[in-house]
């Protein structure tokens, strides 16, 4: 008696079987495939609009604020207050790392010069501060930069009581 190749009716039902199920489970891992890049482009959409909103209330609130103090400016060339060589260690280094900066104060007049002077500890100690509190990557960042040049601005007023600090200018930033 000949040896038949094919297989009875058992097995038959059995390779069905596990044909579906090899198909189901490729239907189910790219269905997984899916729902990760969905939720991955979803994901990113809302952080990337969390941040930006965050960003642009901030440049609102300087916006805003600029406007206002504009119309107490002198539209011209103001006062300089120079604060050089404040050295912090960024937060989260442990001291390995540090940022050098020289900042400048444009102020309206030369009366706020002479009480920045008078005070000047107070403000590098705002400046060491808030400088101190940023991380490496909030301080490499362009507009993390600008949302710290906007604090030190608005602690700097509030400390000195100043309505014509016009521009706040790293002069120099080095982070090493």
């Amino acid at each position: 008696m000949p040896i038949d190749d094919r297989l009875n009716p058992d097995e038959t039902v059995m390779a069905e079987e596990e044909g579906q199920k090899k198909k189901s489970g490729k239907k189910m891992s790219w269905l997984i495939y899916l729902i990760i890049a969905v939720a991955m482009v979803g994901g990113g959409y809302f952080a990337g609009v969390k941040f930006l909103k965050s960003s642009e209330t901030a440049s609102a609130e300087n916006e805003t604020h600029e406007k206002k103090a504009g119309d107490k400016k002198h539209h011209g060339a103001g006062e300089m207050f120079m604060m050089e060589d404040i050295i912090v260690n960024p937060s989260g280094t442990g001291g390995t790392r540090f940022l050098s900066v020289s900042i400048g104060f444009e102020v309206g007049s030369k009366e706020t010069v002479a009480q920045f002077e008078k005070r000047e500890a107070v403000i590098k100690d705002a400046l060491i501060t808030i400088l101190g509190s940023k991380t490496i990557e909030q301080l490499s960042d362009p507009k993390e930069k600008e949302i710290t040049r906007y604090q030190i601005r608005k602690r700097v007023e509030q400390l000195m009581h100043a309505e014509d600090l016009e521009a706040v200018y790293f002069t120099d930033f080095i982070l090493q």
